[in-house]
């Protein structure tokens, strides 16, 4: 079984224009990403999936592999099933059994002991579950939050069959369950989970809750506040900086 770190990165992007490329403290976001995973040793191969050549060129000259995707798989409605099916095509000796772990781009601070240990405890349970996903501890309460309908009305947000609770938008916070959002830290799971079900979760997700700091970048405020964090005179001990091949 190989296990095979795949980092998805395409060129648009809305709220930070050429987000993957854009410099923190030196070096290309990317190549936060693709440093980490080269220095997980349980991990065999590192692969940027991505539509842009400047990508594709950014990412060889950090050490990764590149497939060279189609661009109607790095649209904005693009779902990350897609682009791993894909790359079983163009990478044929990938085994359903072999596996996956998916490392975002915009997420550029990552313990590489860390991984290794959400890579060991999905072995340990990959029996009873079709994939791990990292997750933070919600601050807002979800059984509190709402969206607005088609008609302009509010409707609440969140699944009713996890609470138990009766009327939770209105319930005592103190009654209500412990919720967590994904953070994109990274996710694990064999290749057969996206070939069965079409996405990287499946039927059964195992959380590994992360307790460290992590920051992902969707905007431009995020960007700065990890730059601050770099700027710090002591980082952690395990973190260095990208350095090219």
């Amino acid at each position: 079984m190989a296990s095979i770190a795949v980092i998805p990165a395409r060129g648009g992007s809305k709220s930070v224009p050429r987000k993957n490329l854009i410099g923190l403290s030196g070096h290309p976001l990317l190549s936060y990403s693709i440093d980490v995973a080269l220095k997980c040793p349980l991990i065999d191969r590192v692969i940027v999936s991505t539509d842009d050549q400047e990508i594709a060129d950014c990412s060889k000259r950090y050490g990764a592999e590149v497939v060279i995707r189609p661009s109607y798989l790095a649209e904005d409605y693009s779902r990350d099933g897609e682009l791993v099916l894909h790359l079983m095509e163009v990478i044929k000796e990938i085994s359903p059994s072999d596996r996956l772990v998916f490392l975002r781009p915009t997420h550029p601070i990552r313990n590489p002991e860390t991984i290794t240990r959400a890579q060991n405890l999905y072995d340990e349970n990959s029996l009873k579950y079709s994939s791990l996903r990292s997750m933070k501890r919600s601050q807002e309460i979800i059984f509190k939050t709402w969206g607005i309908a088609e008609d302009g009305s509010a409707i609440p947000a969140f699944n009713p069959k996890l609470s138990n609770v009766e009327d939770p938008c209105n319930a005592p916070r103190q009654i209500l369950p412990t919720t967590f959002y994904q953070d994109g830290y990274v996710e694990v799971l064999p290749f057969a989970t996206v070939m069965t079900y079409g996405n990287t979760s499946g039927s059964r997700v195992l959380p590994f809750v992360i307790d460290e700091y992590s920051h992902d970048i969707d905007y431009v405020d995020d960007l700065n506040s990890i730059q601050r964090y770099l700027s710090m005179k002591e980082l952690p001990d395990w973190f260095s900086f990208p350095k090219t091949k």
